[in-house]
């Protein structure tokens, strides 16, 4: 994930970023009939081909298949990669607290209950993200997805 964008809206990062890579993951994922090679798979998570061969070494994973490209997920360094790392660790809910928002996608907790205040949401869900990412504004660092 390479946005670094001066005053735009989470929003706008996870429509640009994170929500291209997510549906690019979906597609490979339903679409694998074989297994990936080692190029493949480095191109799709976002990490080298030497970060994927320790994970499969650590791993005891011989192919990129479906399961193992999850496992692999669950290992690797990418911003992506931890995003999910940080969305299954949360238990991937249905209705998530300020708290879980917060972790998933590194937005600072105060900025997360700002927002919410502010549109009167009590209960988050993947359709009232949209709402508490546009009142999310970058910082000039840039990506809160860490």
């Amino acid at each position: 994930m390479n946005v670094k964008m001066k005053g735009a809206s989470f929003l706008e990062v996870y429509q640009n970023d994170i929500a291209p890579q997510l549906q690019s993951l979906d597609i490979i994922l339903k679409s694998m009939d074989e297994p990936l090679n080692l190029t493949e798979a480095s191109e799709a998570l976002y990490i080298s081909e030497t970060e994927i061969i320790d994970i499969m070494k650590r791993l005891k994973i011989s192919v990129i298949d479906q399961q193992s490209f999850l496992k692999i997920m669950e290992e690797a360094s990418s911003p992506i990669c931890r995003l999910y790392q940080r969305e299954i660790a949360a238990g991937s809910p249905y209705v998530y607290t300020r708290e879980e928002i917060s972790y998933i996608y590194s937005i600072p907790l105060d900025i997360v209950n700002q927002a919410c205040e502010e549109l009167g949401l009590v209960k988050l869900t993947a359709y009232t993200l949209p709402d508490l990412f546009s009142r999310v504004n970058m910082q000039p660092a840039g990506f809160y997805c860490a």
